[in-house]
Parts: C-alpha cells; sequence; structure tokens
C-alpha cells in the first residue's frame, strides 16, 4: 500500500475516534437530563400526595378527581354516579358535605329483584337538605322515602336504622342540600336479591318455595321475623330459675309462680308496666276485666283500658279478630252479634302505651 494511502487510513481512524467521543458525551448528557427530570417529577409527585386524594388521582401536584367528585383532595360528591355491582355502598364524602350539593345515584339490579338500603349514617340538615329515594331507574318512579335530619341505630344491640326496599330492581337516589348549614353527610349500604339483615346471624338466607326466586330467611330454632331478628322467648325466659322457654307449643315464656311478664322478668306482684300477648280462644278462659272499653272496627275488636284481675295494676290493649253476622242468635234489631270465633292477640300499635291506673 502507497504513502498516500497510508496516511488516509490514518486520518480516517482520528475522525472516527472524535465521532465516537462526540456520541457517547452527547447520550451521556441526555442520561443526565432525563435523570433531573424524572427526580424533579417524582419529588413533586410525592410532596403533593402528602395530601390524599380520596376519589381521583395525584398528577402534576393536584388531585384529578374521578368522574362526580370535586374539592381539593376530591372530597365531595357532584353528579351522577351508576352502580351495577351486587352489592356495594355510596357517600357524600369523608367529610362534611359541601353547601349547594346536588348528588344523584342510580342502582342498577335486575328486573323486580329486591333491592334492599340499609342506612348505616345519615346526618343532614333538619327539614332542608334531603335523600330521595325511588323505586325505580328515574324520578318518575315510585318515591318510596324521603330522610332529612339525623336516623340513628335503635336501642337494640342487633338493630341499625330500618331497611328501604325496592322490589322493581332498580333504586335512584337523590341527594340536595341548601346554601346554609351542612353536617357529616351518609353511608348507604346496598344489596340486591340478598336476605333482610342477613338474617341477623340467627338463620340463613334461602330460595327454597320463595316467589320468582326471591330469597327470604329460614330461622333458626329460637328465633322468628322476616330478619329473624326476633326471640320467642327473650333472655330465655329467666331459665332455670324464672321460668323456661316453650317451643312445642306457643312458643314463649312460660313463668314460674313468682314471676311474671312476657320474658319471667317481673316479680309477682308487679310495679311495673309490661305487654302481654294473651291468647284467647272459646274453649278457654281470657282474662276478667272491668271498667274497659271496646271497639269492633274492620273485623277487629280493640279493648283499651279497665281493671284486669291479674298480678299487675296497668291497663293493657288488646286487639283481637272476631267476625259478625246478622243471623247470629240474639241478634237485636240490625245491630248483629259476635260471633264465638277464635281471638287473635297481637302487640299493640305505637300510641297504645299502657297507663297507670289511678
Amino acid at each position: 500500500m502507497d504513502e498516500n494511502g497510508a496516511s488516509h487510513v490514518c486520518t480516517w481512524s482520528r475522525a472516527s475516534g472524535r465521532s465516537v467521543r462526540d456520541v457517547l458525551r452527547t447520550y451521556l448528557g441526555i442520561l443526565v437530563v432525563l435523570h433531573l427530570v424524572l427526580n424533579t417529577e417524582a419529588s413533586a409527585a410525592s410532596k403533593s400526595c402528602d395530601k390524599s386524594c380520596f376519589s381521583g388521582k395525584c398528577m402534576n401536584g393536584t388531585c384529578v378527581c374521578d368522574h362526580g367528585w370535586v374539592g381539593d383532595q376530591c372530597q365531595h360528591c357532584q353528579g351522577r354516579f351508576k352502580l351495577t355491582d351486587l352489592s356495594g355502598s355510596l357517600t357524600d364524602g369523608p367529610v362534611n358535605y359541601k353547601y349547594k350539593t346536588k348528588c344523584t345515584w342510580l342502582i342498577e339490579g335486575f328486573p323486580n329483584a329486591a333491592l334492599r338500603l340499609r342506612f348505616n349514617h345519615f346526618a343532614t340538615e333538619c327539614s332542608w337538605d334531603h335523600m330521595y329515594v325511588y323505586d325505580g331507574d328515574s324520578i318518575y318512579a315510585p318515591l318510596i322515602a324521603v330522610f332529612s335530619g339525623l336516623v340513628v341505630p335503635e336501642s337494640r344491640g342487633n338493630e341499625t336504622v330500618p331497611e328501604v326496599v325496592t322490589t322493581s330492581g332498580y333504586a335512584l337516589l337523590h341527594f340536595f342540600s341548601d346554601a346554609a348549614y351542612n353536617l357529616t353527610g351518609f353511608s348507604i349500604a346496598y344489596s340486591i336479591n340478598s336476605c333482610p339483615n342477613n338474617c341477623s346471624g340467627h338463620g340463613r338466607c334461602s330460595t327454597a318455595n320463595s316467589v320468582a326466586g326471591r330469597v327470604y330467611c329460614e330461622c333458626d330454632e329460637y328465633w322468628k321475623g322476616d330478619a329473624c331478628d326476633i326471640p320467642y322467648c327473650r333472655d330465655n325466659c329467666g331459665s332455670p330459675d324464672h321460668g323456661y322457654c316453650d317451643l312445642t307449643g306457643e312458643k314463649l315464656c312460660v313463668c314460674n309462680d313468682s314471676w311474671q311478664g312476657p320474658d319471667c322478668s317481673l316479680s309477682v306482684p308487679s310495679t311495673e308496666a309490661f305487654w302481654v300477648l294473651p291468647s284467647v280462644k272459646p274453649s278457654a278462659q281470657s282474662l276478667g276485666r272491668a271498667s274497659h272499653r271496646a271497639l269492633v272496627h274492620s273485623g277487629l275488636m280493640w279493648v283499651v283500658g279497665g281493671y284486669s284481675f291479674n298480678y299487675s295494676n296497668y291497663h293493657m290493649v288488646l286487639k283481637c279478630g272476631c267476625s259478625t253476622s246478622p243471623d247470629a242468635p240474639g241478634r237485636r234489631g240490625n245491630r248483629p252479634r259476635p260471633l264465638p270465633t277464635p281471638w287473635r292477640a297481637t302487640r299493640p300499635t305505637w300510641w297504645s302505651w299502657p297507663t297507670a291506673s289511678r
């Protein structure tokens, strides 16, 4: 190879070396810049996420809210929601709701299924901030409940507020608040085609012999009611000292001689009022009474007040089933006489509390 060729090869090698160094220098510079950018973004994101985004994501230092949520932490509902799971919950947010809030939830089940709403917590400004519940998928469906104010659990440990049940398979809930005052809001659980209160832990949920595949509670031995939440014998009748639970007959407490009351918890004689559910039959003697009032209405006879010749000095309210016939013996004019049909005693309604006699 001649001298010019060798010189040419040498010159090409030096140029090639400088080119490689330039490429490496550029590549390293890009890596450094990229590293700085990524670290800066990560640092900014870490700083903003110290303030939680409840219903959204932290992006570029701010909370980007999910659909239907607003606020610097996405903590307030403000929009429409569609729920399609068989069970779930809905809430206005983790803090007090906003002024002038309007939120709507559509729960979609399937036609004619029972949809249960359970109000685990509810606190709104009474008479001004309302929750409307419709049995259907729009505001044109039947309005079945409106809640406002405070809804709190009952006194018994196994109860919360009553369930609201829709039968269309759908439910529309709309919440509205005014501009003056706010409270903690609400937390509502829902379930589709489930048993009431999950049978209260005293039974099992079954579909056997039900209509259109709906579920119902099969209660354990000592329990009754749609939700298996009513004991046949409360506190087991104070057994063995006070009485015992008779599950072979009328399924109630049978008290010893020194005790009385529905759960055999009151001594004889008693200085406290209590409810009694007597079984009055044509062939059996009923409690003697005097100075009471009786009213027959829609096939039922209500016996109110008076004096009972038992172990208590308090009034009673009885609601007895009876029927009349214009051909009954002993008829006078157009006033039919009650037939000796079995009487059915039921629990008094809320307005008929027993009162002490004077």
